[in-house]
């Protein structure tokens, strides 16, 4: 092989890896909540013997407000890097990761997963074992995937809304098993399992006390303001940018200042590129979200990554790791990116956030005379407009923590 040619395939192989892993800390810097970039800067700053802090902002807060334990994202993405090869596999399982509720279970769309599959496969096979699931049941067989000849597997797999609601005589029933087998199994089998798989992980912060972002409203007018004000500041000290200008430097010394000096430089450039971006995804939001900042509808209009992404001419992955786990000050209060990103009910009239849905069948239930049943509250709620089947009823009913119709039957009583 021609050694020029086999040099400059060196140098564009050197190239790759290293925008390869700017472009790691980029989205590492993106995915950061403001309280925990002041700490990573001022690392950053220490570490570059050109640069020097001009304020310590971090220091004049409260530090009990980051967490010190590693977070659900934290936790997947250290085993990202070892169980996909592929950027763009990377870069989903990333999404998938930033796509997660509080429990580990996946709140996307059938429709933002479509040509994902495959990376989703592995990523619920990572630790805990289940993550990712779409539903409880998923989680469980995901868990008993090894034993799929076992009766456990079979219970979870062809009867689990017995299972759920405790019709032990039921599965007993078709499973022809006696009473002690089936408590027996349930024991020692199913009750070690982990219906919420991401159950057990420090959340980020709890509830976040530092907005990455406010909006306010002030005579009629809309602000939007990315929080900068606890990133520390730094700037290139001028001794090395007077040595650089001289001629009293090596030829090595020189490089090492050059190089030192194009870390600086990047470091500038990310942070405001992290600015940037919540700031676009803060006006965006404004924009669809005014109604419901303003007071005029209840929940917000339920959006996904993807039509921001679109939107915005960004990757739903930049989209996802810029939203994790941030915070914005709104007249509505501190409230976090993500519950912007709800999923949504089609209605004649378009689409709902679930939350709506949800507010309304608590009224409901809180308005009823004799308590309903979820085929009663699913009608209910079509009558007003909103189609929701009796198995998305009892979800609703359950995340609400209100009790079925029999249970409400005796609270009453």
């Amino acid at each position: 092989m021609d050694k020029g040619l086999h040099f400059s395939q060196c140098i564009r192989q050197d190239q790759r890896l290293i925008m390869s892993v700017a472009m790691e800390h980029a989205f590492h810097v993106l995915q950061l909540p403001v309280g925990e970039l002041s700490e990573w800067v001022e690392q950053e700053v220490e570490k570059n013997p050109i640069l020097h802090l001009t304020s310590h902002s971090i220091q004049e807060f409260n530090l009990s407000l980051i967490h010190s334990k590693p977070t659900l994202y934290e936790h997947l993405e250290q085993q990202i890097t070892l169980h996909f090869t592929t950027n763009e596999d990377k870069e989903i399982a990333r999404y998938l990761a930033g796509s997660l509720d509080d429990k580990g279970l996946l709140t996307l769309s059938p429709e933002e997963l479509k040509g994902k599959e495959k990376v989703l496969h592995i990523f619920q096979r990572m630790d805990p074992l289940g993550i990712g699931a779409r539903s409880i049941q998923e989680a469980l067989l995901i868990q008993l995937e090894e034993t799929k000849e076992s009766l456990a597997y079979r219970i979870v797999a062809n009867h689990f809304e017995d299972l759920l609601h405790l019709r032990l005589h039921k599965i007993r029933k078709k499973l022809g098993l006696s009473e002690n087998q089936i408590k027996e199994l349930i024991h020692t089998k199913l009750r070690p399992l982990t219906p919420y798989p991401g159950r057990g992980f420090q959340p980020t912060i709890n509830p976040p006390l530092i907005p990455d972002v406010t909006i306010t409203l002030e005579e009629e007018l809309w602000n939007i303001d990315v929080n900068s004000s606890l990133i520390p500041t730094f700037q290139i000290h001028p001794i090395y940018l007077n040595a650089l200008e001289g001629k009293g430097l090596s030829k090595d010394e020189s490089e090492t200042i050059r190089r030192y000096l194009a870390a600086g430089k990047w470091l500038t450039r990310i942070l405001n590129r992290r600015k940037k971006t919540l700031q676009d995804i803060a006006i965006y939001l404004l924009k669809k979200e005014k109604d419901f900042l303003e007071g005029v509808s209840t929940a917000p209009t339920p959006l996904t990554m993807r039509e921001v992404a679109e939107a915005l001419s960004l990757s739903e992955a930049t989209v996802t790791r810029a939203i994790a786990n941030k915070s914005v000050a709104t007249p509505r209060g501190i409230l976090s990116l993500r519950s912007f990103f709800t999923q949504g009910i089609t209605t004649e009239k378009g689409t709902i956030s679930n939350k709506v849905a949800k507010d309304l069948l608590k009224t409901l239930i809180k308005q009823e005379k004799v308590p309903l049943s979820d085929a009663a509250l699913s009608k209910e709620l079509k009558a007003r407009g909103i189609p929701c089947a009796r198995r998305t009823v009892a979800k609703y009913r359950k995340e609400l923590k209100i009790g079925s119709a029999s249970q409400r039957k005796l609270w009453k009583h």
